[in-house]
């Protein structure tokens, strides 16, 4: 019989993301939980991955952010995912490597109007972990899972979750997907679609000009995947 995989899960103790950690135990999982506060992870037990999960978002315009809430949610979702992922990434860089995931929310990525912090902060765990990709590969992978926390959605992201960990999942590096009880979604990343080329440089009316002719080609901005 093969060794259990051995899976970090971020605290969550209260609210729809706690349940996670008991679904991926249910996939068949080693199970242990890491608090915000930590500084070190126990020294028997070197993770296979480390799961990140999302914290409750002030749901507002952005003009109409307060401050305050804004400086809790970005040191709770961002600040630990970082803080936490160097301490699991540092044991993980001691031994054989392993797998990060930073679960996001679905009304964050790709965004809706008035999501207030979690659009602006799931983003940015995003682009933390297409860093941390970069930076620690082929060592380490990690990548970004977005969906909501009903319970089925929590038992296919558990599977996707024991994927990403195991040597199945080991080409499976810097993405982001998003995954629904039926539904499997791979995102587009930032790449350049177009290219234009100018001897004279650039002005107001050849900017214009450039822009009108890519005007076609401009990504449209969507709200959970339908256009605006």
């Amino acid at each position: 019989m093969s060794q259990k995989l051995r899976i970090l899960v971020s605290a969550a103790p209260t609210g729809p993301w706690s349940a996670l950690a008991g679904r991926i135990e249910a996939a068949g999982a080693e199970i242990r939980h890491l608090a915000a506060d930590a500084t070190d992870i126990p020294a028997e037990w070197t993770p296979d991955a480390f799961v990140t999960l999302p914290v409750p978002h002030a749901t507002a315009r952005f003009d109409q952010l307060d401050l305050d809430a804004w400086e809790a949610a970005a040191d709770a979702e961002l600040n630990t995912r970082f803080r936490l992922g160097q301490i699991v990434a540092r044991r993980m860089n001691e031994g054989a490597g392993g797998a990060i995931i930073h679960i996001i929310a679905a009304d964050g990525l790709p965004g809706a109007a008035e999501a207030g912090t979690s659009a602006i902060l799931s983003y940015a765990s995003a682009g933390l972990s297409r860093g941390i990709a970069l930076d620690l590969k082929p060592g380490i992978r990690s990548n970004t899972l977005a969906l909501t926390p009903d319970a089925a959605s929590l038992d296919a992201a558990a599977a996707m979750i024991v994927f990403l960990a195991g040597e199945q999942g080991a080409g499976m590096t810097g993405q982001i997907a998003a995954i629904t009880p039926t539904e499997l979604q791979l995102f587009a990343q930032s790449r350049p679609l177009r290219v234009a080329h100018s001897d004279g440089g650039w002005d107001e009316a050849s900017l214009a000009a450039q822009i009108a002719r890519w005007s076609p080609y401009l990504p449209r901005l969507t709200e959970n995947g339908e256009a605006l």
